[in-house]
């Protein structure tokens, strides 16, 4: 378990900033992952579904993650995501990534054949991945978000990769949405780490041995979770569920991609980064402006320690006499 905290750990998935030519930008992505580490994060997910992995060239998601590392980030706080339809370009990337370091890989089934997809075919598919990367140090997170895919990684998959490939089957990133299959995956496989990407299951799921969250969310809100977190029990962390949910509204008024997007552009005074892969489009620009604005009022309505966007302090006029009693 290599790299990040065995619990408690909030590792970002995070969005990519991207150029006029649609390829990922490199500059701004290192810049903005450093940010997002020194906001409490404890870890990056890079090229997942939130960070628009699949709209990216095996080249260029290969030349990022280099000049990621290249720039001093810790390989061993990140996972990338190596999902791509053809074999051979998921084992290129997960060899690349492999051996450049990272803390893990993240790999779903593909998602262009999803009917008549057999659990005997999912387990073959993970296995020939396996088998082409070749590498013993392989530390492999199954991900499992039928949603996206189509198709679900069971236990009964996961017990046969882990079973036939001892200690490189890392753990599950749950993205499913049902709290109770999280669960069991936590109980029935205690020796893995189980991350959901739902963070408002994690008050609960901490405390039965989940070891953290791979979630969106932190891209714009890294100080809420990361004070959820590292509270002491599922009581403490629960208050905080209503907040986490509030500023989830509001982003869920339009696709979550385009609406971080816009949040991290405004915080930021940098309106390149709301820029998003076809055939996501950004949001309009009334609703943009409502949605950033909705958010940042929020944000600023947070306790300070769990505000994640800078806010300015009101000046105060030299007139103004204070009223207050000490």
């Amino acid at each position: 378990m290599r790299g990040l905290p065995l619990t408690n750990c909030l590792v970002v998935a995070a969005s990519t900033p991207i150029g006029v030519d649609l390829r990922p930008d490199r500059s701004r992505l290192i810049t903005r992952v450093g940010q997002l580490l020194e906001q409490g994060c404890d870890g990056v997910a890079l090229f997942g579904t939130t960070g628009e992995g699949a709209a990216f060239s095996v080249e260029d998601r290969m030349e990022t993650l280099s000049a990621v590392t290249a720039a001093g980030i810790d390989p061993q706080k990140i996972i990338v995501s190596v999902g791509a339809l053809p074999v051979p370009d998921v084992v290129r990337l997960t060899r690349q990534a492999t051996d450049q370091g990272v803390h893990g890989v993240l790999l779903m089934p593909p998602c262009a054949f999803r009917d008549g997809i057999s659990e005997d075919g999912t387990f073959h598919f993970f296995k020939a991945v396996i088998d082409r990367t070749d590498r013993p140090q392989l530390n492999l997170y199954l991900y499992h978000f039928p949603g996206i895919s189509g198709v679900p990684v069971t236990p009964n998959v996961i017990r046969r990769l882990d079973e036939r490939y001892p200690g490189m089957i890392a753990g599950v990133k749950d993205s499913g949405g049902d709290p109770d299959y999280t669960e069991m995956l936590v109980r029935r496989f205690s020796h893995l780490s189980i991350f959901t990407g739902e963070e408002t299951h994690v008050p609960d799921l901490l405390a039965t041995g989940l070891r953290g969250t791979v979630c969106g969310l932190a891209n714009v809100m890294p100080r809420l979770l990361r004070v959820m977190m590292d509270l002491p029990s599922a009581y403490d962390r629960r208050r905080l569920r209503q907040m986490i949910l509030a500023g989830d509204v509001i982003l869920s008024r339009r696709p979550f991609v385009p609406s971080a997007k816009a949040v991290v552009a405004a915080s930021l005074e940098d309106p390149e980064w709301r820029r998003v892969s076809p055939p996501m489009s950004e949001i309009p620009v009334i609703e943009r402006d409502r949605l950033v604005a909705d958010y940042g009022r929020w944000d600023a309505g947070l306790p300070p320690a769990c505000q994640s966007l800078g806010h300015e302090t009101p000046p105060v006029s030299d007139n103004v006499v204070s009223i207050r009693h000490a």
